[in-house]
């Protein structure tokens, strides 16, 4: 398994264009700039980083801020090219793509990350993972997931918190104490990147 392997044989159940509406629709040329010295395979998932404004294959090394919206109906070769030099118009579908054989009936309808642009797996629980889609079905090697800007979102991350309920109040000393409110605060930044990461709250300022 791995990116940039060519044009992917997708399979769709549905295609669903107008959810992934372009930037300047009203313009001669519509649709989302592709990254600079990038190929976009036809049939692999595609992601938008409005970060950097661009688009580029589903990638699990792809910057935390690019979200996977849909899949690409034509290959679009800008390996040559700077950002924007050409366009991609994504569009959401029900696809069928790979499975890295991790993915059970247990995984249904629960968000899975991107392993390479056309394959997907079970998420890890971590800020590393890259959400590709909701797991709709599996069939054999192959699952089917259902990727659009409106499913783009991160799954559950972990968060192993370190502070032991109670501990404080029975602290022996000043010392104790002290090393248990430190405990505290780690959790609480931890819980706090957790937010970040999932983008439900700002980074501090």
């Amino acid at each position: 398994m791995a990116s940039k392997a060519g044009i992917f044989a997708l399979q769709t159940l549905t295609g669903l264009p107008a959810l992934c509406s372009q930037h300047n629709p009203q313009t001669s040329a519509p649709g989302l700039a592709v990254k600079a010295a990038e190929i976009i395979y036809q049939g692999v998932m595609v992601a938008y980083d409005p970060a950097n404004s661009q688009a580029q294959s589903a990638d699990p090394a792809m910057p935390a801020t690019a979200r996977v919206i849909g899949f690409a109906p034509e290959t679009i070769d800008n390996q040559l090219g700077a950002k924007g030099d050409l366009k991609i118009k994504p569009f959401a579908a029900i696809g069928r793509v790979k499975s890295d054989g991790n993915l059970t009936a247990a995984h249904l309808f629960k968000m899975c990350r991107v392993i390479d642009d056309h394959t997907v797996g079970l998420p890890a629980g971590t800020d590393a993972d890259r959400p590709a889609g909701v797991l709709v079905g599996l069939d054999g090697d192959y699952a089917f997931v259902l990727v659009s800007p409106l499913t783009a979102q991160r799954a559950p991350i972990t968060v192993t918190l370190t502070s032991t309920n109670g501990t404080a109040g029975a602290a022996a000393d000043l010392a104790a104490l002290k090393a248990e409110t430190e405990k505290s605060g780690d959790d609480i930044r931890a819980v706090h990147a957790a937010l970040v990461t999932l983008g439900l709250i700002a980074p501090a300022a």
